[in-house]
């Protein structure tokens, strides 16, 4: 019927895992960078999570949508920025599906798929993490960094500088091989979050090509 059924344990699960993390860590704060429309904090809230909600979002039309959900959630707070290594502007190369825009311009693979396709290019406020942090989050909570940017990662976490050391765990999404040009492989980030103190809890598969080869995956990572 093309439907598996399996335990839900940290071990098979990242939702699972992600839970546990929270639970074990008592986060009480996400840091959702590259929130899109909401999606990411839609999906917290009916996986249980009441903790404050803290959505970053450069894109104007889908942070109208984002801004919507957080004045109607009430502990969800969106900021109209996009997070880089340094305060002031940015180009965004804009694709159909906003959800795939990045800073960085995409390569040739997967051209063809709808809503990946370079459409055009906007310049959008840019703050480095370090800042921000200090700004919206408050000095006895417990945080929990998500990013979604879309091979622009490591120029983010550079941003963070020291800040980082604040967030109990991380998520971000992990190419085996690069779909923007300059975006660094799986297997450079794994020893730059090792050297940023966080070990990997749970990795899972979510885009293989057309030859079945994986090419990214959702991490999910600890502080040590």
């Amino acid at each position: 019927m093309g439907y598996e059924v399996r335990q839900y344990t940290p071990l098979r699960s990242l939702a699972a895992a992600r839970a546990a993390l929270f639970e074990s860590r008592g986060i009480d704060v996400v840091l959702d960078v590259g929130a899109n429309s909401g999606q990411y904090g839609t999906m917290l809230r009916e996986a249980g999570y009441r903790g404050r909600i803290v959505s970053l979002e450069p894109v104007a039309e889908a942070y109208a949508e984002l801004r919507r959900l957080a004045e109607a959630d009430g502990a969800w707070t969106a900021e109209c920025v996009a997070a880089g290594d340094g305060d002031g502007e940015l180009t965004l190369n804009m694709t159909g599906d906003s959800r795939s825009s990045s800073v960085l311009r995409r390569n040739d693979r997967f051209a063809g798929k709808p809503g990946w396709a370079p459409a055009s290019s906007r310049e959008v406020p840019a703050r480095r993490l370090d800042g921000l942090v200090g700004e919206l989050l408050r000095p006895h909570e417990r945080a929990y960094l998500k990013l979604d940017v879309q091979g622009y990662e490591r120029t983010v976490l550079e941003g963070a500088g020291e800040a980082l050391a604040r967030f109990e765990g991380l998520e971000l999404e992990l190419s085996v091989t690069a779909l923007y040009e300059g975006q660094p492989p799986l297997t450079e980030m794994l020893p730059l979050l090792e050297q940023r103190g966080f070990r990997p809890v749970s990795l899972e598969p979510i885009l293989l090509d057309d030859d079945g080869h994986l090419m990214e995956l959702d991490g999910l990572f600890a502080r040590t």
